[in-house]
């Protein structure tokens, strides 16, 4: 979370403070069991629409009969 979210989850969100890890839920039946107990949902969010629907097309230059690859020389 720290690198993607640029947030440190073991840094108290009210005082600043330490937090420490108490322990680890590794049984998905139990994290349920918690999140709805907390009536909090205990389904992950359905996935979410890709950035961009479609690829964007390439820029195309304005006349293509001007350009003969060469850049032009700089002017001092």
């Amino acid at each position: 979370m720290k690198r993607a979210y640029a947030i440190d989850a073991l840094i108290c969100p009210r005082c600043q403070g330490p937090m420490r890890l108490l322990s680890v839920i590794q049984d998905e039946r139990v994290a349920r069991r918690i999140l709805e107990h907390l009536s909090l949902p205990a389904r992950a969010p359905p996935p979410g629409r890709p950035w961009r629907s479609r690829v964007p097309p390439q820029l195309a230059l304005d006349d293509p009969d001007r350009y003969d690859g060469i850049d032009e020389p700089l002017v001092n």
